[in-house]
């Protein structure tokens, strides 16, 4: 010290100026290192939640999921006298039109084939004419369909989404989740992507749901009088069985919907963290790191979407096997009964043509129903999907 003192000032104002200069890039050097330690500390704490998340969920079609399902529906459509309502009511309309108009298409081509077979130049105009007039409406009909049905969307996301953000800016409620709770994690990603996911899906169960359920009516009723109501109910039945086959082997795509939407949520997260801390990053030097982490996710990410693809692939040949193929012998089967039949008079006195209007007549209705049938049997995905 005695040395220091015998230093001209200038010297010793600026030793002290250096020194306090080092010491305050020391502090902040320790202070950042601490921060990126804490940062990463909280992206591993946020996979291993997600993690433990993964392993306890429950992800089935079960009293559960239905229980929590009407709850979010109250939200959606939260009045008896309200606009979702009213489209609802309108797809509903439009899928009963586009039912009928489809058993007008199967008589109307019938008749064509049955003219151009019968070389009936007469019938051949007059078929053709009424296909003419109708394909208007028939277009209209099948546009107006799809309108509703994205109205219905766009109506549903709407709902919802206001309804979340009002609970979500409620006080300090987005303060505490982002902060203080660590239940949910990704919060952007369930307010945004999750949210318009969750009602397309929903929308679309609905679809999948009433329209199979509106042809399984229509055409068995108009089945019964021609072959019976013995092939439609047999149809059904192997439809119905197969269905609960197919459910059970289904089950694993909720649990990887649900780890899907994770690695989503986790890749989008380290992203987002590169950008809001990339000063700190950049200062020291962190790239690489950051890109080793980047690329861990995104490998983890791509690694579960690959499984996802060859479990759909399996899944999408067993049901088309199941609910596609062996449901269309069945239906061959069913309609060939009353025509194969020797015991069966109806035929009898029925000329070539007419039998082979009326076996394509009822053929196709039968594919339909069984194809109504296959729809409805199918809309287990969706609701497995759903639970995910």
């Amino acid at each position: 010290m005695a040395g220091m003192s015998k230093l001209p000032a200038v010297y010793r104002h600026g030793f002290v100026l250096a020194s306090s200069m080092a010491l305050s890039y020391w502090v902040t050097v320790k202070w950042l290192h601490e921060r990126s330690k804490q940062l990463l500390a909280k992206d591993i704490n946020s996979s291993m939640k997600s993690h433990l998340a993964k392993k306890d969920r429950n992800v089935a079609v079960d009293k559960n999921f239905f229980r929590k399902l009407i709850i979010l529906l109250k939200i959606l459509v939260p009045k008896v006298f309200c606009g979702e309502s009213l489209f609802l009511v309108l797809v509903a309309a439009s899928l009963v039109a586009r039912t009928y108009a489809d058993v007008w298409m199967i008589k109307n081509s019938t008749s064509v084939e049955s003219a151009i077979i019968g070389r009936s130049s007469v019938l051949f105009k007059e078929c053709l004419g009424r296909f003419a007039y109708a394909m208007p409406w028939i277009a209209l009909v099948n546009n107006a369909l799809k309108y509703t049905l994205e109205e219905l969307k766009l109506r549903f996301r709407k709902r919802l989404s206001l309804y979340l953000y009002d609970q979500y800016l409620k006080g300090y409620t987005y303060y505490q989740i982002n902060t203080l709770d660590s239940r949910i994690s990704n919060i952007d990603q369930l307010l945004t992507q999750d949210v318009e996911k969750f009602c397309t899906s929903v929308a679309d169960l609905y679809t999948n749901i009433s329209k199979p359920f509106l042809d399984i009516i229509i055409y068995a009723r108009k089945l019964s009088g021609s072959i019976g109501p013995s092939g439609p109910s047999l149809l059904v039945l192997y439809l119905v069985c197969s269905g609960l086959v197919l459910t059970r082997l289904r089950r694993p795509i909720g649990h990887m919907t649900v780890a899907e939407q994770q690695f989503e949520g986790e890749f989008r997260y380290v992203n987002s963290r590169l950008i809001t801390n990339c000063e700190e990053i950049a200062f020291y030097n962190g790239s690489r790191r950051e890109k080793m982490i980047i690329r861990d996710g995104f490998e983890r990410l791509i690694k579960h979407l690959r499984s996802l693809i060859i479990f759909r692939l399996v899944m999408g040949c067993i049901d088309s096997v199941v609910a596609k193929y062996v449901s269309t012998c069945v239906g061959y089967y069913v309609v060939s009964r009353p025509f194969l039949d020797p015991m069966n008079t109806r035929y009898a006195n029925s000329t070539y043509n007419e039998i082979l209007e009326d076996y394509y007549s009822s053929g196709r209705m039968l594919m339909r129903l069984a194809e109504a049938v296959g729809r409805l049997v199918l809309a287990g995905r969706e609701l497995t999907k759903l639970a995910g």
